[in-house]
């Protein structure tokens, strides 16, 4: 499984993103309310 994983993360090196997916991943984080606790 270890080479299997090896395999699947060097051919992840060759993905390319387009601009609308890399505007989105630049885009801040924002945080949600928290639900259930009180």
């Amino acid at each position: 499984s270890r080479e299997e994983q090896l395999d699947e993360l060097l051919n992840a090196v060759d993905i390319t993103l387009k601009p609308e997916q890399i505007a989105e991943l630049e885009t801040p984080y924002k945080p949600h309310a928290v639900v259930g606790f009180k």
